[in-house]
């Protein structure tokens, strides 16, 4: 499980693979909201182009719901609803498999990655389902 682009960048990774398990994120690449949807799915398809057959899937991917603006990626509650219905809507579609991130916010993170790092959850740390 690694990045998207580690498996474009390191081709000996995808032959010690049975699985391609990729972390696809497009807030962590500033990515605006209105473009996330075609964004993801690009990630998506450079791995399986890599992959060469192999399964790929999402085993990790969200949007934090609230924090510091990161160039033109905003947390917000909208945009994490947004990125979580467009991911559903992409998966009921062509029947994709992804991992959401995160089932809850934790406060525990937040030291390195900055104040979003704690808000991708489903729920909020006081386990209050976010919508």
């Amino acid at each position: 499980m690694d990045a998207y682009y580690e498996f474009t960048e390191r081709p000996l990774i995808l032959e010690a693979c049975d699985v391609v398990l990729a972390n696809c994120y497009s807030f962590w690449e500033d990515c605006d909201m209105d473009y996330s949807p075609l964004y993801i799915k690009d990630m998506f398809q450079r791995a399986l182009r890599k992959g060469i057959g192999k399964n790929v899937i999402i085993s990790e991917t969200g949007w934090p719901s609230q924090g510091t603006n990161l160039e033109g990626a905003f947390p917000s509650y909208e945009n994490y609803l947004k990125y979580f219905m467009n991911m559903q809507k992409w998966h009921r579609k062509t029947k994709l498999k992804s991992f959401h991130l995160s089932s809850f916010d934790e406060s525990s993170k937040g030291v390195t990655e900055g104040d979003v790092e704690t808000y991708w959850g489903l729920w909020e740390k006081d386990e209050q389902l976010k919508f």
